[in-house]
């Protein structure tokens, strides 16, 4: 699953910064799988079209429509700079299975030290 296009950007009012996405495939439930390794998915599957969020605590959340290729992703304020390429990394990393969980793990645990340092925050009050 790769991103073809943004379509639009938007600056939320409480200074999120929201982004929609084009895919080149459509969006499946072996991705929300993977999703929930890093953060809270939930889906509502009684719906005509099922729908799922995900969100993942300071970095960002995601909205969209299981099997279709366009979702919405919005990334938190006090950290766009550092979470920036999260959803890409986790499109990358979503094709290479299981190893994939490993290395994202690792990926988020240096986010979540560049926080820490931007928050002031030592070793044993760590997010």
């Amino acid at each position: 699953m790769r991103i073809l296009r943004s379509v639009q950007t938007k600056a939320c009012v409480d200074g999120s910064l929201m982004k929609e996405y084009v895919l080149d495939e459509p969006l499946t439930e072996g991705f929300l799988e993977f999703l929930a390794n890093f953060g809270t998915v939930r889906s509502l599957e009684q719906l005509k079209k099922p729908y799922f969020s995900f969100e993942k605590e300071r970095f960002i959340s995601i909205k969209g429509f299981t099997s279709d290729n366009t979702v919405e992703v919005r990334y938190k304020k006090e950290f766009q700079d550092i979470v920036a390429d999260y959803f890409h990394l986790l499109l990358f990393y979503y094709r290479q299975g299981e190893p994939g969980i490993a290395q994202m793990k690792g990926i988020e645990e240096s986010m979540h030290e560049k926080m820490n340092v931007r928050l002031g925050l030592s070793k044993e009050k760590c997010l």
